[in-house]
């Protein structure tokens, strides 16, 4: 093969096997190599090289056969001898494999050896450092082509180690294409690339039908911003987002429990809210947009998000039309922009109800210091803030404890956070309320509407507290309440009553009321004077209307029926009444305070309440 070289140095040709040549630097086919990396990109560069090769391997064969060698495995040995001759590499064969259908016929091969002295490793290496994968593609196309056309069926080559990647040597491994298998697949498409030109003309086409795409998101984008300004609600949001896209939407926002929804019907939309809640109730592994598909039915949904929370999402339901990464990557675009829109809508309500809310407990800070005048002013101004205080109500006071600490933490973030959750449990049983805070515990001032009862007004309150520990796990609640009243311009006497309440509560209970709070109990606990008094007066109740004379007849009557222990005969002739008059007197006390008199526990809690009224100069009885 060596007397194939023939130098006309006369002419200035160089020719091999009959075909002229030229000689040229390995360092210039280095830079080549680099500025179509710099050029084209690594994998097209690949893709060239690898079909460079396989061109001249394919040109080498067909001379090849054209010889006088008499077997296929004679005629294969010449690529390697023809390869070194051209100076790509020196190459040793390990190992090869025929197996022949006839003598001409080749079945399928299988070929291992060593590229030694590979330029392309070396040129690399030096142009642009230690690759992380082979780069030999020039020899690697080479050999494919070579032993595909002397072979007569696709034959391909692979480098399982390469110097360029930082192996000791250059390793590769050629195959009949049916050996291979799957393995081969990625290899085989740098075999087949389109030319630069399809692919600049399918590139263009690509880039035209991701313009209209972006074009339709803008619009929706344009539009979403254009129904946030109208001050349009969700729900329009909704509709007009499904008008554009023609795809079914859903949105639902957690803290309210509100779902919006167009394009299904509602037995559909409960049931893809369904199928979203159990993704959402294992909580979601990011807040990015995901997929789940569910009945024949891709959900393609975003989280919406507040300050790095989600209150909700928004779920496109996608249908088998919908189809290709481009317009999957579209509709979530598009799905973003209205999560984002959602979450700007959501921000503005919160923010508004959050500024009214503080302007309310403003408000109440006014009733609670005794800023008003009388009862009509603050009813009046009440009507301003859209809360009509023109109804009895009653005042709790909430302390919350944080366990690990076993103290109150005066933490004004999670003040607040307690706040905004009572404020939400109240407005989904419609049921206003005015908050403040006091000494680290929070007011909440409750009107009570005709048909609320003290009774369903324990239970709201209990449900109130069960709210807060499922939400604020590990904190302690306990309330107190005080009694129902109608003077707002007393508000802060009010107010004792639930300090009060809530002081005596050392138990195990949540929530205790001012009237089961007992006398001596307040005497005990606090030595409040001032508490103690609010209790009498609150037991006497109407008896201590002064200008009433019946009520004055009535007080009396109790204290001297009590200062003689109960005893009919001896109450009779202190009072010098009759057996019957004395009768119905104590049947009117028993219905005026709501007790039995001659039971001994409220005997004495009555009898106390009078003598701390009577030494407080509060009452006189005569």
């Amino acid at each position: 093969m060596t007397n194939l070289l023939n130098l006309k140095n006369d002419e200035g040709e160089i020719h091999l096997n009959d075909e002229r040549m030229i000689l040229t630097s390995s360092s210039i086919f280095g830079t080549l190599r680099k500025d179509l990396i710099e050029t084209i990109g690594f994998e097209r560069m690949k893709s060239f090289l690898i079909r460079y090769g396989w061109n001249i391997g394919v040109k080498d064969a067909k001379k090849a056969l054209k010889g006088d060698l008499s077997s296929v495995k004679e005629i294969l040995k010449q690529g390697p001898i023809l390869h070194m001759l051209q100076g790509y590499t020196k190459v040793k064969t390990t190992k090869l494999e025929l197996s022949m259908v006839n003598q001409v016929d080749v079945d399928s091969v299988k070929v291992e050896g060593v590229w030694v002295n590979s330029y392309e490793a070396e040129e690399h290496i030096t142009q642009t450092g230690i690759a992380k994968r082979p780069v030999c593609y020039t020899l690697t196309g080479y050999a494919s082509g070579f032993y595909s056309t002397v072979c007569g069926h696709e034959v391909i080559f692979k480098e399982s180690a390469c110097k360029g990647a930082g192996q000791a040597e250059c390793r590769y491994e050629g195959k009949s294409i049916h050996l291979w298998g799957r393995e081969i697949q990625d290899e085989v498409n740098y075999y087949k690339t389109k030319p630069i030109v399809q692919e600049l003309a399918l590139t263009y086409e690509m880039l035209l039908e991701e313009r209209n795409s972006l074009s339709k998101v803008m619009d929706i984008h344009n539009l979403l911003t254009e129904e946030l300004i109208s001050g349009r609600n969700l729900q329009s949001i909704m509709r007009m987002v499904y008008q554009k896209t023609k795809m079914p939407l859903l949105m639902e926002n957690f803290h309210s429990n509100q779902v919006y929804h167009a394009g299904f019907d509602n037995g559909k939309a409960t049931e893809v809210r369904n199928q979203l809640k159990l993704k959402w109730e294992n909580g979601p592994d990011t807040l990015e947009t995901g997929s789940i598909v569910t009945d024949g039915i891709k959900l393609l949904y975003a989280p919406i998000t507040l300050q790095n929370q989600i209150y909700g999402y928004c779920a496109f339901a996608l249908s088998n039309r919908i189809e290709g990464k481009t317009n999957l990557e579209i509709n979530q675009m598009i799905l973003e922009r209205v999560s984002m829109a959602c979450s700007l809508f959501l921000l503005n309500e919160k923010n508004s109800f959050e500024a009214l809310e503080r302007v309310k407990g403003l408000f109440l800070e006014q009733i609670l210091n005794g800023e008003f005048a009388s009862r009509e002013e603050i009813i009046n101004k009440s009507m301003y803030l859209d809360t009509s205080l023109d109804h009895p109500f009653t005042i709790v006071l909430l302390s919350y404890q944080n366990p690990s600490t076993q103290k109150v933490e005066n933490d004004y973030f999670i003040q607040q956070k307690i706040i905004e959750e009572i404020y939400s449990f109240f407005k989904k049983r419609n049921q206003v309320v005015l908050t403040a805070l006091r000494d680290g515990n929070i007011v909440l001032l409750i009107p009570l509407r005709p048909e609320n009862e003290s009774q369903s007004l324990t239970y709201l309150n209990q449900e109130c507290i069960n709210h807060l520990y499922a939400v604020f796990g590990g904190y302690h609640f306990k309330m107190g309440i005080s009694t129902i009243s109608n003077e707002l311009e007393r508000a802060d006497e009010v107010l004792q009553e639930a300090l009060t309440a809530l002081r005596m509560n050392e138990g195990h209970r949540n929530i205790i009321k001012f009237e089961e709070v007992d006398l001596l109990s307040i005497l005990m606990h606090t030595g409040s004077t001032p508490a103690v008094l609010q209790k009498a007066e609150k037991m006497m109740g109407p008896l201590l209307l002064k200008e009433d004379p019946k009520m004055n007849e009535l007080l009396k009557t109790l204290y001297v029926f009590l200062q003689c222990g109960g005893n009919l005969e001896s109450s009779m002739k202190a009072l010098n009444i009759s057996m019957s008059g004395l009768r119905y007197r104590i049947k009117r006390l028993e219905e005026l305070l709501a007790c039995q008199i001659r039971n001994p526990k409220s005997a004495f809690q009555l009898y106390a309440s009078l003598e701390t009224l009577l030494n407080a100069k509060m009452i006189t009885i005569s």
